[in-house]
C-alpha cells in the first residue's frame, strides 16, 4: 500500500507530502509530475530533486549499471527499436509493443538513441547516425537488417568491413542503395549465443525496475496505510504492557 499523502499548511504554497514508512517523517514531493519525469529521464534524478539524494543516487547507480552491463553483454545490439519489417500503415507503435524495447525504454534517456537510430535507418538516409566501427559496434543501437531491406552504400560497406559474418555478396547492388539479403538478427543470435538473451534480460529488468522508481518519485515511498500503522502501534503497545506486567 502507498504511504499517506497530503498537503502542508503553508499559506504561501501548498506542498504535496508523503509519510516515510521508516520513521514517519514527512517527505516533500515538490512537483510529483516533474519528479516522475526526471526519474524516467535519469533513474533517481526525481528523488534527488525532492531532496532524497542518497536514495536517488542508489537508484541511479543500480539501474544504470544494470542497463549498461546488459548492453555490454549484448555487444551494443540488444537495445534496438525496429519497425522496418512492418507493412505500410502499421509501423511504429504496433511493432514496438511486441518487442523488448517497451521495457528497455522505461530506463530513460539512455535507451532513447535506439529510436533515433531506427528512424534514421528507416528514413531517407538509410543508415544510422552512428555508423560505428572499431571500439564502437557498427550501427550502435541500430535495429537489425531484415531480408530485403535497403541501406546506404556507406552502411553496407561498414558492415562488410567490421562484421565477420557479413560479406560483400550479402548485398544486392541497387544504386544508389544496397539491398541486404540475409537476416541480421539471426546472425546476432549466432554470434552472441546466450549472451544475447542475457543482455536483453538485464536491459529489460533495468527498465522495469525504473518503473518503481518513477512511481516512488510521483507518489512517495511504499509503506503501510494509516489504519495498518495504527493496528501495528496498538499491537506493539499491548505487547509492551504484557511484558511490563507479567502474569504471576
Amino acid at each position: 500500500m502507498n504511504s499517506s499523502v497530503g498537503k502542508t499548511n503553508d499559506p504561501q504554497r501548498s506542498r504535496i507530502v508523503a509519510i516515510s514508512p521508516d520513521d514517519g517523517s514527512a517527505i516533500d514531493l515538490r512537483n510529483p509530475v516533474l519528479a516522475a519525469a526526471l526519474s524516467w529521464a535519469v533513474p533517481g534524478l526525481g528523488q534527488m530533486y525532492q531532496g532524497r539524494t542518497t536514495k536517488g543516487g542508489l537508484f541511479m547507480v543500480a539501474i544504470l549499471s544494470t542497463f549498461v552491463f546488459g548492453l555490454w553483454l549484448g555487444g551494443g545490439k540488444v537495445v534496438h527499436a525496429s519497425w522496418a519489417d512492418q507493412p505500410a500503415g502499421r509501423r511504429g507503435i504496433l511493432k514496438l509493443l511486441i518487442q523488448p524495447y517497451v521495457c528497455q525504454a522505461a530506463a530513460g534517456l539512455v535507451a532513447l538513441p535506439a529510436v533515433f537510430q531506427a528512424a534514421r535507418l528507416d528514413g531517407p538516409a538509410r543508415q544510422p547516425a552512428m555508423l560505428g566501427g572499431g571500439l564502437i559496434p557498427v550501427g550502435f543501437m541500430a535495429p537489425p537488417l531484415a531480408p530485403g531491406q535497403y541501406v546506404s552504400r556507406a552502411y553496407a560497406d561498414r558492415l562488410t568491413r567490421y562484421d565477420p559474418d557479413i560479406k560483400a555478396d550479402d548485398f544486392f547492388d541497387k544504386p544508389p542503395l544496397k539491398q541486404f539479403r540475409r537476416d541480421q538478427l539471426a546472425l546476432w543470435h549466432r554470434q552472441l549465443g546466450r549472451l544475447f538473451e542475457i543482455g536483453t534480460l538485464y536491459t529489460m529488468l533495468a527498465g522495469m525496475l525504473n518503473l518503481l522508481v518513477i512511481y516512488d518519485a510521483w507518489a512517495g515511498p511504499l509503506g503501510p496505510s494509516e489504519e495498518e500503522r495504527k493496528r501495528r502501534t496498538a499491537a506493539e503497545s499491548a505487547a509492551s504492557s504484557a511484558a511490563a506486567d507479567p502474569v504471576s
